[in-house]
């Protein structure tokens, strides 16, 4: 089994990152963007684990994918911010898009509200804002091909 923190629009706030991260026994980090800088600057502070990151509408300038499909223990993960999909008003364009990858479970944020929910039997996860004032997060767990979620939350 894999345990992979999930965070999305951290916006500058990095200490809270590493704080879950060193709480939660886990096999990496999934960021995804608003402030992929701030992803880059955890990696440099896990114990050799990954940080999958992705850009956000707020990385400009910044290199990187918009979107990258993650293979691990026989899943495949779809992730993404969501401004290019148009999560602000609705999931439809993202859970096609995942559909079209066979995968698993699309990740995404953007919008700064948790959401969590199976469609068509493919989680569709959003942890919320880690810059939130109840700093918005989740894990994800992969078995055998399938995904489980959890949102939490670890406010001020």
């Amino acid at each position: 089994m894999l345990r992979l923190l999930v965070f999305s629009d951290s916006h500058g706030v990095r200490q809270p990152m590493k704080d879950l991260y060193d709480r939660y026994i886990n096999d990496g980090v999934i960021h995804l963007g608003d402030h992929i800088a701030d992803a880059r600057w955890l990696l440099q502070r896990t114990n050799g684990h990954p940080v999958y990151q992705v850009l956000g509408n707020c990385d400009l300038g910044e290199m990187g994918y918009e979107r990258q499909v993650l293979e691990l223990e026989g899943a495949k993960i779809l992730m993404m911010h969501g401004h290019r999909y148009g999560v602000k008003s609705g999931y439809t364009t993202a859970l096609a898009a995942a559909k079209a990858e066979g995968a698993q479970a699309v990740l995404f944020g953007h919008t700064h509200i948790p959401f969590m929910e199976r469609r068509d039997g493919i989680l569709m996860l959003n942890p919320g804002a880690l810059r939130n004032p109840n700093r918005e997060y989740a894990i994800i767990e992969i078995e055998n091909g399938t995904v489980k979620g959890v949102l939490l939350q670890d406010a001020e």
